[in-house]
């Protein structure tokens, strides 16, 4: 059911510094329902190492293609943070409508969707844009007695909680990465009037696509088989590709690009190298955000990797790349946005 890693997939070494534990999350428990193993067992297999050499954190332990493949077929077909962005699943009118969910799975005894309902309901509690000590203080106990299912106190006090849901934090999943402070990160490190062409893997709904819609800059999404992550595919219901603006044009793999962003997909791969060799030939830039793991002091099960500055530094270099300027850690989230530039530029 799981293979084992032998070495780093950055450099090659067999030496490690730490062990890192893994969040437990709906993926963690997908993997148990679909092993039929219990979730402990499969959080502790899938413990972290941190490489000693290139200091890049990766699974030594790693589930067969043919039960990831399930989690991104069966369990999980769609991404659920592309799709949060979409205006209609954050506000008031969303976490009712959960939270009414939740009740009806709670009475009838449906545990799997009551607690699915659970965690949707947390993580707009969790991502809204209130920083005031009122809010915070309800924020918390509602979500304690969700928790223990106290289905009294909720039915009693949701509409208050409702009422304070306005907007989305910044860089949460509802947000996506989009930002006036992305924007003039990007402004300050490249000149933009040299960007002829730009990019995205990974999520079609999660990028800056935004700030390249320039006349002269033709805009493109790379679809990447990706055994390790959510398929884009114009057939399934509520697919992200299905959102994407209409003038981006989607494609297999380009050859000559200037700008390449990839956001959130680099820890997914379990051969990160085998990317930068087999699809990118001629890139001139590229724009990663990765999650940092000094700041979110966690790792979840579905993440194969963890990457940091001298991992990516490590990276830029094997591939004739450098770190173009200072990353951006974006705004107070876990997440920071790294520029590789080719040597030559």
């Amino acid at each position: 059911m799981f293979k084992v890693i032998e070495k780093c997939p950055l450099c090659g070494s067999k030496k490690w510094s730490k062990i890192i534990k893994n969040n437990k999350n709906i993926y963690s428990f997908f993997l148990a329902k679909i092993l039929n193993l219990n979730e402990h067992y499969i959080l502790n297999n899938l413990k972290n190492f941190q490489c000693s050499n290139c200091t890049l954190i990766y699974k030594k332990k790693w589930p067969l293609r043919k039960y990831i493949k399930k989690i991104y077929s069966d369990h999980q077909p769609n991404h659920p943070g592309g799709l949060n962005t979409l205006k209609k699943n954050f506000g008031k009118k969303k976490l009712i409508s959960l939270i009414n969910k939740y009740k009806d799975f709670a009475y009838n005894k449906n545990y799997e969707l009551c607690e699915k309902s659970k965690r949707e309901i947390i993580k707009i509690l969790n991502s809204t844009e209130n920083s005031s000590k009122n809010f915070i203080k309800i924020k918390n106990y509602f979500i304690e007695k969700l928790n223990s299912d106290n289905i009294d106190y909720v039915n009693k006090n949701y509409l208050i909680i409702s009422n304070m849901i306005k907007k989305p934090k910044i860089y949460s999943q509802f947000s996506g990465f989009r930002s006036n402070e992305i924007s003039e990160y990007l402004r300050s490190t490249i000149k933009l009037k040299n960007i002829n062409s730009y990019a995205e893997i990974g999520c079609p709904l999660w990028g800056n696509y935004d700030y390249f819609k320039k006349s002269w800059i033709k805009r493109y999404f790379i679809k990447i088989n990706e055994v390790n992550f959510w398929k884009v595919d114009r057939k399934k219901k509520e697919n992200c590709i299905k959102y994407l603006q209409k003038d981006i044009k989607v494609a297999s793999n380009l050859n000559k690009i200037d700008f390449v962003g990839i956001y959130n997909f680099i820890d997914h791969l379990e051969n990160p190298l085998r990317l930068f060799s087999n699809v990118f030939k001629d890139i001139n830039y590229y724009g990663l955000i990765c999650e940092d793991y000094n700041l979110s002091k966690k790792i979840d099960c579905q993440h194969f990797s963890s990457w940091n500055y001298k991992s990516l530094s490590f990276l830029s270099k094997k591939i004739g790349f450098k770190i173009a300027d200072k990353p951006l850690r974006l705004g107070n989230s876990i997440y920071k946005y790294y520029i590789l530039k080719k040597n030559d530029k």
